[in-house]
């Protein structure tokens, strides 16, 4: 019963958007459940946290790439540098996106 909690928390952690969570205690519960996972159902668990994680920062790349679009046809120097903020913030964004779907992965095939 003790092993249900952490995961019933991350049920509804995961339920909440993420905008409104305090990042530090998002990744102190996370830390608690990587370390206490061992049954299949946990696994399982965790790979749908992490699905949702990579989720979200794929919307974040998606977002950020329109937003840099939007600077596409402007000449002036700063302009183009927001152009480049949006571009870099986008690539991250997709690299964090295929981090946490690897994880997901990696959780599911625990989960087996």
């Amino acid at each position: 019963m003790r092993r249900l909690i952490p995961f019933a928390i991350a049920a509804v952690l995961a339920s909440t958007p993420f905008a409104a969570r305090d990042a530090r205690a998002d990744g102190e519960l996370e830390q608690v459940l990587v370390e206490s996972a061992t049954t299949p159902a946990q696994h399982t668990a965790l790979a749908r946290y992490y699905a949702d994680k990579g989720a979200a920062a794929t919307k974040e790349a998606e977002r950020h790439r329109a937003m840099g679009k939007a600077y596409g046809g402007a000449k002036a120097a700063e302009v183009s540098r927001m152009r480049e903020h949006c571009e870099k913030l986008a690539a991250l964004y997709a690299d964090q996106a295929k981090q946490f779907d690897m994880l997901a992965k990696e959780h599911q095939a625990l989960a087996k």
